[in-house]
């Protein structure tokens, strides 16, 4: 398995929750445009996939190939998980810990399952399990992109 974007995750895990404690609280909760998320929504999708990518992570191990990767609705997460109505450090929390478990997993993936193991996406694209892995991270660096965005301009 590729260990770059395992690296970059351990990296992010040490500095992005230090950075979003330095952000001032207003610029985390408030939207950022009428029917968008807030910044704390964007972190908390981010936790959302977290769950779905880790159960995905899991189930390669031992489904049959291809494992077929079910979608989830984003905004729903984001509605039901109520992220909202919690305080950022909560959210930083559960961001942290998830992607603790995910660098757990994908670290201790078995040697003999192979990065090239077959996924299809909802979409009926066939990818492989480093795909998914490099998608994780190329994901997560996109939203993380929008908070800084929002907040460095």
């Amino acid at each position: 398995m590729t260990n770059h974007p395992v690296a970059q995750l351990e990296q992010w895990i040490r500095v992005i929750p230090n950075k979003l404690k330095a952000f001032p609280e207003e610029s985390m909760v408030h939207p950022r445009a009428v029917g968008k998320w807030s910044n704390l929504q964007i972190l908390g999708h981010l936790c959302d996939s977290a769950i779905n990518n880790l159960t995905r992570f899991i189930q390669v191990q031992y489904a049959p190939e291809p494992m077929h990767i079910i979608p989830y609705d984003q905004d729903k997460w984001v509605a039901a998980q109520r992220y909202s109505d919690v305080t950022v450090e909560e959210v930083i929390s559960l961001w942290v810990s998830l992607n603790h478990s995910l660098v757990r997993v994908l670290t201790s993936l078995p040697a003999d399952l192979p990065a090239s193991r077959a996924i299809i996406l909802p979409s009926g694209e066939q990818q492989s399990v480093e795909w998914l892995i490099t998608d994780y991270v190329e994901h997560m660096k996109h939203h993380l992109n929008q908070i800084y965005a929002e907040l460095v301009e």
